[in-house]
């Protein structure tokens, strides 16, 4: 598993998925259950599932630069703005909570 060196979202998330960890906070605590019940290891990767759409890989920020790019001007051509942008990133299997 790669470990990142600034703190993610995810991180919570993945140490109680992969080691049952949970913060010392109870609320947080709980917070991190519930949240993780939306999430599944896929091998390094943590995955949303969906139940609309196929399930979405989690990916963290430099990479969301990366994938809006190339869907707004790069590999897919499309100039897209704003919340199509993020739509389409959905659509080929890529999510982050700040999307919406």
């Amino acid at each position: 598993m790669q470990i990142d060196e600034d703190p993610s979202w995810q991180d919570p998330i993945i140490d109680y998925l992969v080691n049952g960890n949970l913060p010392m906070d109870k609320s947080e605590a709980r917070n991190v259950q519930q949240k993780a019940a939306r999430y599944y290891m896929q091998g390094d990767r943590l995955i949303r599932r969906s139940y609309s759409s196929p399930h979405l890989t989690c990916i963290k920020y430099p990479q969301t630069l990366e994938v809006l790019c190339k869907i707004h001007d790069g590999e897919c051509g499309n100039h897209s703005g704003g919340r199509s942008l993020a739509q389409k990133a959905l659509n080929v299997g890529y999510f982050w909570p700040t999307m919406h």
